[in-house]
């Protein structure tokens, strides 16, 4: 049939019909070849940025866990190395007494702190009145102790009206404790 219909062409026309045959397997082997393999290769090389992001990010999140780790292995080895009776307000009492500043505290009371899995955060709220800056000084120096975990979370000093030669101090002093029961079961 299609021996056929090319005879009855002449030469030009035979040429026109060989080219459009081409021009059409061409376009075919381009829309269904090429296009899809440029297209393939597009999409593979976002691919890899994006892997490659996100590989990026996993190498960053892995290294916060990492330090994450090394410090609560540091907190469980400083909450193992105290006595099973330590509490933070009789922390604070030994070292205002070593301050010689326990008849300035004017007010301790416990503040709520946070909890995570293994360890919760204890606060206490303390007022001192009429303290020199020397006894404050001391008595931070004192209490703030990295092997203890025990922090300063904040601290507000003013001047005393009645008397500006001493000064009145807020503080929250923050520690952890082992967790009563572990979040997740754990």
């Amino acid at each position: 049939m299609i021996t056929a219909f090319l005879d009855k062409l002449d030469k030009k026309q035979r040429y026109f019909v060989a080219f459009g045959a081409a021009f059409v397997l061409l376009a075919l082997i381009f829309e269904f070849a090429i296009v899809p393999y440029r297209d393939s290769k597009e999409k593979i090389k976002k691919s890899i940025a994006s892997s490659t992001k996100t590989l990026e990010e996993m190498i960053h999140l892995d290294a916060q866990f990492a330090v994450q780790e090394a410090e609560i292995a540091g907190i469980k080895t400083a909450l193992a190395s105290r006595s099973a009776d330590f509490t933070l307000f009789a922390w604070l009492e030994k070292k205002a007494a070593q301050a010689d500043i326990k008849r300035c505290i004017k007010q301790m009371k416990s503040v709520r702190g946070t909890h995570s899995g293994f360890f919760e955060e204890t606060i206490v709220d303390m007022k001192l009145e009429k303290i020199t800056l020397k006894q404050l000084t001391d008595f931070l120096y004192y209490v703030e102790s990295p092997a203890e975990m025990i922090r300063i979370k904040k601290i507000t000093v003013d001047k005393m009206k009645e008397s500006p030669e001493y000064l009145s101090a807020g503080l929250l002093i923050a520690s952890f404790m082992p967790a009563s029961s572990p979040a997740g079961g754990q």
